[in-house]
């Protein structure tokens, strides 16, 4: 048998079976979803969030948008130095919290303590079952926080 004759066989053998193979298939249906059209009620916050957000760039103002778009120039919005400062702080900032809220709740949490980071204090102590956190800012603002103490 030549090579071409085994192909020509093992291909009609493939077509029978297949032609032989129970095909199944279903009805495509539509589904919207937009709820305005028959869609999911649930989908409607979102959709209206996109067109908000879309909306946005042509109802501004255009003395506003030239506005903002100078401010961000001033600030150095876009500036890589300036985006790089901004990590570095926010970074060391979280760990400052991190390291905060292990002695206030860690494992080896402390029963009262304060702490002052340029200005703001935060005092914090425990009472029974709660934890009592107030933080005073230098503006002379004040936020108290009433939490439970966590059950390891």
């Amino acid at each position: 048998m030549k090579i071409g004759t085994m192909a020509l066989l093992g291909f009609t053998l493939l077509q029978s079976f297949l032609a032989v193979a129970p095909a199944s298939s279903r009805d495509l249906v539509y589904q919207p979803v937009s709820p305005s059209f028959g869609g999911s009620p649930l989908n409607g916050s979102y959709i209206l969030g996109l067109a908000g957000a879309n909306n946005f760039n042509h109802t501004e103002n255009p003395r506003a948008r030239a506005e903002r778009r100078a401010q961000d120039a001033l600030s150095g919005a876009n500036d890589p130095v300036q985006q790089f400062s901004r990590q570095i702080t926010s970074s060391l900032l979280s760990q400052i919290a991190t390291t905060i809220g292990q002695q206030i709740i860690g494992e080896n949490a402390r029963d009262r303590g304060t702490f002052n980071l340029n200005g703001t204090v935060v005092n914090f102590n425990r009472v029974g079952g709660q934890i009592n956190i107030d933080i005073a800012e230098p503006t002379g603002g004040r936020t108290n926080i009433q939490i439970p103490v966590p059950q390891y």
